[in-house]
């Protein structure tokens, strides 16, 4: 990912006001770039800030450039500061950047401001402009952005107020959205997630380990989340795919403490205790679309659909996916003993959605089908369930909140 470009100050003639015992800055550049960071006058930002750390710092506010940007195109944010007075020794600046679910990218490095005004130099008045140019990594499968400040020393954080509480001592400040352009008129696509598909280097073996280095590079959904809320999961689940010239590869990863799965036939009703499913709708139409299970037992029920749920109640169940599973459980099946959950590995060759109207071919270099992941939760009450892109109602087949899986090479 690229580094964010920034600041520092002017020659000690220019600073003679403030003090000659200042370091003079490293170059010319240098100088010029402090003269446009360290504000003489209070800014008057886009968005105003009454964040404030300690009685030390307080952002003004902050400025978006472009104001609704693109995850695929570089963008810019603008932090404005005040110093109320000079910060404890050792304490400095962080920016992380989240996707929603993890931390995905520390801002720190390479920072204009601390390159040419460091944190310890900061004096009481000063009003600071702090710029981070964003280009988000190739394989960011968000549809947002979320920006979390703060001042750490070592381990330690410090504490602000009139902010949003992360609960580690980070400050939320900054949730930016990606939403796609749509055509003039038409409604806008929906904000769903987005992974990078990995290309198989090396042949698997379907045993549910996932120890492969093909795994290991692949790239992971993060966790699953509610199905109603979209917010955090009940419990642990994430999935992963690979592909190559002949299939697709999914696998699963499910915390589980209670392990049920009693279906020992094709077809049953997994969905009615633990299973993982995944639903592919390659053309990304909501036409011809098609449903795979596989339980903790190895099971498997599968179907194909015309439309959403049609036909009910449970779509052509005809369609064979041939698929190919591998389990490897943590626990034990339908004993009323300590689990600790379970990992599915699947495999279903590119041949199997070549049906149905319109049939679907193996994508393309760069192609992007719809998918959707989700995984079942019996309890021993009732049921749970966690997805990988939340339907936000309480159906399954909501296709247009499908996930985004991109091929970035062609099978």
């Amino acid at each position: 990912m690229r580094r964010w470009l920034y600041v520092l100050t002017a020659a000690c003639a220019t600073l003679a006001a403030v003090s000659c015992t200042e370091k003079r800055p490293s170059s010319r550049d240098d100088a010029a770039l402090l003269e446009t960071l360290r504000l003489k006058q209070p800014p008057t930002p886009q968005h105003a800030s009454e964040l404030t750390f300690g009685d030390t710092i307080r952002l003004l506010g902050y400025e978006l450039s472009p104001e609704q940007p693109s995850a695929a195109q570089p963008f810019r944010v603008t932090w404005y500061w005040q110093v109320l007075k000079p910060l404890p020794a050792g304490y400095r600046i962080f920016t992380h950047l989240s996707d929603g679910r993890v931390n995905r990218v520390n801002l720190d490095a390479d920072r204009a401001l601390r390159r040419v005004y460091p944190e310890d130099r900061w004096r009481a008045g000063d009003i600071l402009r702090d710029e981070q140019s964003i280009n988000l990594p190739g394989d960011w499968n968000s549809q947002q952005a979320v920006f979390y400040l703060g001042f750490y020393s070592g381990e330690t954080r410090m504490p602000f107020s009139h902010g949003k509480d992360d609960g580690a001592r980070r400050a939320e400040v900054l949730r930016v959205s990606f939403g796609a352009q749509a055509p003039s008129g038409s409604a806008p696509e929906p904000s769903v997630p987005r992974l990078i598909a990995r290309r198989l280097r090396a042949p698997i073996k379907l045993d549910g380990k996932l120890d492969e280095p093909d795994w290991a590079a692949a790239q992971s959904t993060g966790a699953f989340v509610n199905t109603i809320s979209g917010e955090a999961g009940a419990f642990e689940a994430r999935a992963q795919v690979l592909y190559d010239a002949d299939a697709i590869y999914c696998a699963f990863v499910v915390a589980d403490d209670y392990l049920k799965a009693t279906y020992k036939n094709p077809d049953d009703h997994l969905w009615e205790q633990d299973t993982v499913e995944v639903m592919f709708d390659p053309e990304g139409d909501a036409k011809n679309y098609f449903e795979l299970q596989v339980s903790p037992r190895g099971v498997s029920f599968d179907t194909r659909y015309d439309a959403p749920r049609n036909p009910r109640p449970f779509g052509h169940i005809d369609w064979a996916s041939d698929v190919k599973s591998g389990v490897a459980v943590n626990g034990t099946l339908d004993a009323d003993a300590p689990d600790v959950g379970y990992t599915v590995e699947l495999r279903v060759p590119w041949t199997a959605f070549a049906t149905g109207e319109p049939p679907a071919a193996r994508p393309g270099a760069g192609t992007t089908w719809r998918i959707n992941f989700f995984v079942m939760d019996a309890r021993e009450r009732g049921q749970r369930a966690v997805g990988w892109s939340a339907p936000r109602v309480g159906d399954f087949h909501t296709l247009g909140q499908f996930g985004r899986v991109v091929f970035p090479e062609a099978p």
